[in-house]
């Protein structure tokens, strides 16, 4: 016998709501903050955001992961109607990261070093702010797919 209970949708996240996560600088923090960042966006309405801010995503907390000593890595998502933002922060307040885009002959034959190329190229808009303490890497994503000022 077989039986199945049928579970309701989940009620739609608040417009205009931020949500917070941290974990140890860990290889698997990339994985576990792409899925967090996939599941918002598809709860929120977003789902159209969703293969651009999960490669974004696992891009900028890689490169936290790889590149800083930091013993946490933060990641906050903030969605609104227009689309979302995400900001991964980490403990490293050195310089900010220098795009290589993935079609640059500088970058043809290394294997590392195109991740912030591609965030540049998939983003609607894009950072890093350096603090004394910290350094935060955002990006947006329009629902729209339209850059504004």
């Amino acid at each position: 016998m077989t039986t199945s209970a049928l579970v309701p949708p989940p009620a739609p996240l608040p417009e205009g709501t931020s949500y917070h996560f941290t974990a140890p600088n860990l290889a698997s923090t990339v994985r576990l903050a792409r899925h967090w960042v996939v599941d918002l966006l598809q709860t929120g309405g977003h789902g159209r955001l969703v293969d651009r801010a999960a490669l974004c995503t696992s891009e900028v907390v890689t490169n936290a992961h790889l590149h800083t000593t930091s013993s946490v890595i933060t990641v906050d998502v903030s969605l609104t109607c227009r689309g979302v933002t995400v900001c991964v922060c980490d403990g490293a307040p050195s310089r900010g990261p220098r795009p290589c885009p993935a079609w640059s002959d500088g970058c043809t034959l290394r294997t590392t070093g195109r991740g912030l190329g591609i965030v540049s190229a998939l983003a609607d808009r894009w950072a890093t702010v350096s603090g004394e303490t910290s350094k935060t890497v955002w990006f947006s994503l329009l629902a729209d797919g339209r850059v504004t000022p």
